[in-house]
């Protein structure tokens, strides 16, 4: 049933002091949902009210779908429709709706079409247990101003076996929310299966674009704690195997890219609204100062390849009977001492030229530079050997790190600056 503003509504009204709107977002168009509304009614305590909504999302533009919720779809005439279609089969009501888009446009149409006092968001191509649903929608009724997350690294959690290259891209993305969007309460901000009031999505604004719409409610959150009396739980569960973990696809990766940025900027901006015009202006220095040195720190790696193949070249050419691979090691110290004479004067403005300390700051540029060559290697060797990524692809990804890696270290051990000015 509809309303005039074409949003879902009971045909009764739910009654009880709880009534939780389950929001089963789904990509899936081949295989039956994991989680399905039939197990989920099977699962939610029979005290708590709820209703159902799947929301079909990042379909195809030419796909038809008639979908049998719990056996998965068949293709027919019927065009998909932003409109919800009520399951006539069910004894609750179950509502499907379809949208363009990713995970965190799927929860907000599902939002949209909701009436619940309270939002379960459950990404349903995911099979999480029985029990950390359960557990989830009773300790909400016990704290209801609270955001319950069903966690796979807190305490208690089992924690899945992956290859060493997602290992290392889960925790840096963790590490990169922790430090650098400083949501440091919660040790799985990228769940995707989470409870809380309605209310709290309509007073801190998300937005809901990309995949991380619970990184989004934790940032917001955490940039408005003035008067916050939100407190987060979560909830740990024992994953089944390696056949649980999504493939981690490149688009992911760029669509968690953007979310951290678009939330970073968020939170640079709320700053700028809470302090005063001397304190803006302090971190926007900040800001633009790191930018610029890293700008020149790259700057002047790209001129090291110039450097290198000219010393190299003219060696060769004007030393009679040198060997060419004298004369390339003679180009790479010569790249390497400009570079580091360059991002001394230049890029870090360090105008110290004792003896002493030129020699202790080459020594360490030196050593860092060499430590990133290995780490480029070696970088290089995983993504292809073991990941089976495309060897120009992962040339490219290796450099960008190992150049991010070798411009902090070289900031903050060579010249002795802090990370972040």
């Amino acid at each position: 049933m509809l309303n005039s503003d074409n949003k879902a509504v009971s045909n009764t009204q739910i009654p009880g002091s709880c009534t939780v709107s389950v929001i089963l977002a789904t990509q899936n168009t081949v295989t039956p949902l994991y989680q399905s509304p039939k197990r989920l009614k099977s699962i939610i305590p029979e005290e708590i009210s709820s209703e159902i909504i799947v929301v079909h999302y990042n379909l195809s533009d030419d796909t038809d779908t008639d979908i049998d919720l719990d056996k998965g779809p068949e293709f027919n005439n019927n065009k998909k429709t932003d409109i919800p279609q009520t399951s006539p089969d069910s004894d609750e009501k179950v509502i499907q709706a379809y949208t363009q888009g990713e995970f965190a446009t799927a929860i907000m149409k599902g939002i949209e079409f909701s009436a619940g006092q309270f939002i379960l968001a459950i990404d349903a191509d995911f099979p999480y247990p029985k029990e950390v649903i359960s557990n989830l929608v009773k300790e909400l009724k016990n704290s209801p101003n609270s955001i319950i997350i069903a966690s796979r690294y807190a305490n208690g959690a089992s924690k899945q076996k992956l290859p060493f290259i997602r290992s290392t891209i889960s925790k840096g993305a963790r590490i990169i929310v922790r430090h650098g969007l400083k949501v440091k309460d919660v040790k799985d901000p990228l769940s995707s299966c989470f409870a809380l009031s309605r209310q709290l999505i309509e007073d801190i604004g998300i937005e809901g674009n990309g995949n991380e719409i619970l990184l989004e409610i934790l940032v917001k959150l955490n940039r408005n704690k003035k008067d916050n009396k939100i407190t987060l739980k979560e909830i740990p569960f024992r994953q089944k195997g390696k056949e649980t973990a999504k493939k981690l696809e490149f688009s992911r990766i760029m669509s968690y890219s953007k979310a951290v940025w678009h939330l970073y900027l968020y939170g640079k901006k709320s700053k700028q609204m809470r302090n005063d015009s001397a304190i803006v202006e302090q971190k926007k220095h900040k800001s633009v100062l790191f930018l610029s040195k890293a700008a020149r720190f790259f700057t002047v790696g790209a001129s090291g390849l110039i450097v290198n193949y000219a010393a190299s070249f003219l060696l060769s050419n004007l030393v009679p009977n040198i060997w060419y691979i004298q004369a390339t090691l003679f180009g790479i110290i010569v790249s390497i001492t400009t570079n580091f004479l360059l991002n001394k004067v230049w890029t870090f403005e360090d105008r110290n030229f004792s003896i002493r300390h030129v020699l202790k700051q080459y020594s360490f540029f030196l050593a860092l530079c060499t430590l990133g060559a290995i780490i480029q290697l070696s970088l290089v060797y995983a993504f292809v050997e073991y990941s089976h990524i495309q060897y120009g692809l992962s040339l490219l990804m290796a450099v960008c790190i190992a150049s991010l890696g070798n411009f902090l270290l070289n900031k903050k051990i060579t010249f002795g600056e802090k990370i972040w000015e």
